[in-house]
């Protein structure tokens, strides 16, 4: 048996290398993210450990059967992500433990929530913090009139140093009345108004979406412009109905899955 069985089993368009080249033409995910995620898996297979040095190019290349241009993009996006180092002359080493991120969207959570379950540290970077009117669609979701003054608060969510989020809330400024340090909204905008105001927010109603980052991510946060993002609309309500925040997260696909448990209705 080949070493190619094991990326035969997961890909089975990698029959061969000829074959490889094909692959991004029948396959929505570009060839760089595949060759991203085989080599992480690979890794995990292997019981690899931070520190320690991870097969050479030409290795790679036997094992997967694709170019060196082609492993390098892959390899690229690897360490552009903090996950691999190179040291010159040596090689290249793991250098932190990757984390592709699960969330189960049953449960009504906040970034920070979500991302500390897998025990990271959630880094934010507010870009900006503006009270504007309400526009129509702004006054239907969150059920004010028209003008109504409304605080959009711009952010970058960072897991382990890697922009994975980008997110833009909107709240109606008669809730969080007063001045208001743009510093406060580097945390969890649920706790900010559970522990400040005494809003606390019972459900959601949300929609999901995949966008290209082009006319909706600022360009510090994205590492490749063909990579896709979920967008994840998201009104939340408090107990009684009433909505307090009109979220719009854009989500890193080859970071981040979401999955939901679905019934058969009875």
């Amino acid at each position: 048996m080949t070493d190619d069985w094991w990326l035969m089993s997961k890909f089975p368009s990698f029959e061969s290398k000829k074959a490889s080249e094909n692959f991004i033409f029948r396959h929505s995910e570009p060839l760089r993210y595949q060759v991203r995620k085989a080599i992480l898996d690979f890794l995990e297979k292997e019981n690899y450990s931070v520190g320690d040095k991870i097969p050479s190019e030409q290795e790679l290349m036997d094992l997967l059967h694709v170019s060196r241009s082609t492993l390098r993009e892959g390899l690229q996006l690897l360490e552009q992500e903090r996950i691999l180092i190179t040291r010159h002359g040596l090689g290249r080493y793991l250098a932190s433990t990757p984390k592709d991120l699960k969330f189960d969207i049953n449960e009504l959570l906040s970034v920070t929530e979500m991302l500390a379950n897998y025990g990271i540290q959630v880094k934010t970077h507010v870009l900006s913090s503006e009270i504007i009117p309400a526009d129509q669609e702004l006054s239907t979701y969150l059920d004010v009139p028209m003008g109504e003054p409304i605080i959009a608060i711009e952010r970058i969510r960072f897991a382990e140093e890697v922009p994975v989020i980008y997110a833009i809330d909107y709240i109606p400024n008669k809730k969080i009345p007063g001045l208001i340090d743009p510093k406060e909204f580097e945390g969890s905008l649920f706790a900010l108004l559970e522990n400040r105001w005494g809003i606390k927010l019972d459900y959601s109603i949300a929609t999901l979406r995949v966008v290209l980052s082009e006319g909706h991510i600022p360009k510090m946060a994205v590492i490749d412009p063909h990579l896709p993002w979920v967008l994840f609309e998201q009104i939340n309500y408090t107990e009684e109905g009433e909505p307090i925040i009109f979220s719009c997260d854009y989500h890193r696909s080859d970071y981040i899955e979401f999955h939901v448990k679905r019934f058969r209705r009875q």
